[in-house]
């Protein structure tokens, strides 16, 4: 199968490790300052509490999707599979398709019964775009034959 791949940021990568390491030391951070005062009041317990669960939210994001990081359009004679970041995975039977549209900005899959999809083609690079262009065309138009 030949394959492009959009190049993700560090952030846009690691995005769930990141606010999980963030909201994490913020409940530390919120601990501490409970520790530290020598008032009574539980209100920075709670939001320690609070803290640490949406901490622990993003890290079980991070393990639930990480093996979803990048995002990448793959194709062979019969069938075109897309993959978003963190998100859904698509696959096409060529055969089945109506119309193919690669622009400079977007790839435009029509198939039956309203199942296609837009995938967004910002961030591949202008070579990627005319690999895609190029042979995508001519494997829909052996499959339609």
């Amino acid at each position: 199968m030949q394959r492009i791949s959009r190049k993700l940021s560090f952030f846009r990568r690691n995005q769930f490790l990141l606010f999980g390491v963030f909201w994490t030391l913020m409940s530390i951070f919120y601990l501490l300052s409970q520790l530290l005062v020598e008032e009574d009041g539980t209100f920075n317990y709670y939001m320690s509490f609070g803290y640490f669960v949406i901490g622990l939210l993003y890290f079980y994001q991070n393990y639930r999707y990480g093996h979803k990081k990048g995002e990448f359009i793959e194709w062979n004679d019969t069938v075109l599979n897309y993959q978003q970041n963190f998100g859904k995975f698509y696959s096409f039977k060529l055969n089945s398709l109506i119309n193919i549209t690669v622009t400079r900005e977007n790839l435009i899959i029509k198939a039956q019964n309203a199942q296609g999809t837009m995938a967004s083609l910002k961030g591949y690079s202008e070579e990627d775009i005319a690999k895609l262009r190029g042979n995508l065309i001519v494997c829909s138009q052996f499959s339609s034959l």
